[in-house]
């Protein structure tokens, strides 16, 4: 009898040593639940594998280019700063010189593409994210070598890296030299920190390396929490603040200042009920003038920082006002115009991309146990080339 406690106790203890370990290896992520993350690679679909490594291929093939790149030099003078253009903005036809530029809301100026910093930037976070990822899925280090190369590339290597503000992000021609809304900009960076907390297992990442980024970010939410324009995009009240949220709380997660990210992540459930309505309308995104694109865009947000506040045990997901205002409401409200035909009611001047609501069903089924959502899914799938969406959520 003493034999059997003694090797049950054994058993039970390896068992436990076997559950820490293994909670031990996963990432640390903040967009993806570690534990979904590991499922997915256990049930991964052989052919969605294969697309994210042409994927990844494509991106190890592919040649980025820097801030320094750019044939503009910015306001203040250094290279080194990011630089773009307020895509919104043209001439005003009423002046010479077309100074200061006027808004005409949701009509990209395609001669703010000249400025190559935007661009550059978000291929590079897609490039680093879908190598990591790649990686993650395949466990070949050669997708990790390349996008540690260009986290490198992008924000350490002092001949090519990027100063961690936006003091020059969206700048209107003839008003000023970058102004807060330019903070959406990096609405994709906590990508970034995702793919760093894969990237930790591949025997190409360094320490030099996990510090310089710890720096990076750190130095990054400083100036975000303290410049006059991260404290303006602070008090945005549109997708530009709960954007800015998402970011602030995902660095801050990465940055070790918890309390911090708790602090915001709390103050969340007043954003639900200043921005949605309890037939799950989104007035402030009704205003403009693609109401159906930014709608949707304010719920990709809305998404992640749902995501980010789940690691801190705060649920957003399924919060409700008493008068019914939720994150489910909003995607419950847009779902007939999006998958069903039903008209919509309100300004949409330029084509809508379905895509971009294919990952909030497939996540909307799964947090809310409901496959109501993942059949109305399948109507728009064909829209969707997100693979990783695919690989965690289908």
């Amino acid at each position: 009898m003493k034999s059997i406690k003694k090797y049950s106790l054994l058993l039970l203890i390896a068992v436990l040593f076997f559950q820490q370990d293994s909670f031990a290896q996963q990432p640390q992520l903040y967009l993806v639940s570690a534990s979904k993350a590991a499922g997915a690679k256990r049930n991964a679909a052989p052919e969605y594998i294969k697309q994210l490594s042409r994927q990844a291929d494509k991106w190890s093939n592919k040649k980025f280019g820097s801030v320094m790149e750019k044939k503009f030099v910015p306001p203040c003078g250094n290279m080194h700063e990011y630089m773009s253009m307020a895509r919104y903005y043209w001439p005003d036809p009423s002046k010479p010189d077309g100074k200061p530029y006027i808004k005409k809301d949701g009509e990209k100026n395609p001669a703010n593409d000249l400025v190559s910093d935007d661009k550059n930037f978000d291929d590079l976070i897609a490039g680093v994210h879908d190598l990591a990822w790649a990686y993650y899925f395949t466990d070949q280090e050669k997708y990790a070598g390349r996008a540690i190369e260009l986290v490198r590339f992008w924000f350490l290597d002092t001949a090519t890296r990027m100063l961690p503000n936006l003091n020059h992000a969206q700048i209107r021609t003839g008003i000023d030299t970058g102004g807060y809304s330019g903070i959406i900009d990096t609405h994709n960076l906590p990508q970034m920190l995702d793919a760093i907390g894969l990237l930790r297992s591949s025997k190409s990442w360094k320490q030099t390396d996990e510090q310089g980024m710890k720096q990076w970010f750190a130095d990054y939410l400083h100036w975000m929490r303290t410049s006059i324009n991260g404290k303006k995009e602070a008090a945005s009240k549109n997708n530009h603040g709960t954007f800015y949220d998402m970011q602030v709380s995902s660095i801050a997660l990465f940055c070790g200042e918890n309390e911090m990210a708790d602090k915001l992540l709390k103050t969340e459930f007043a954003r639900i009920a200043l921005q949605i309505e309890p037939d799950g309308k989104q007035p402030l995104e009704l205003e403009r003038t693609a109401a159906l694109g930014y709608s949707t865009f304010n719920l990709e947000a809305w998404s992640r920082l749902a995501n980010i506040a789940e690691t801190k045990g705060i649920d957003l997901w399924h919060y409700e006002t008493a008068d019914g205002r939720s994150i489910k409401k909003a995607i419950d409200y847009l779902i007939p115009f999006v998958t069903e035909g039903k008209p919509w009611e309100y300004k949409q001047i330029n084509p809508y991309k379905a895509q971009d609501f294919y990952p909030l069903l497939l996540m909307a089924a799964d947090k809310f146990k409901d496959d109501t959502y993942r059949k109305k899914a399948e109507k728009i799938k064909e829209s969707n080339k997100n693979v990783l969406i695919k690989l965690l959520y289908e």
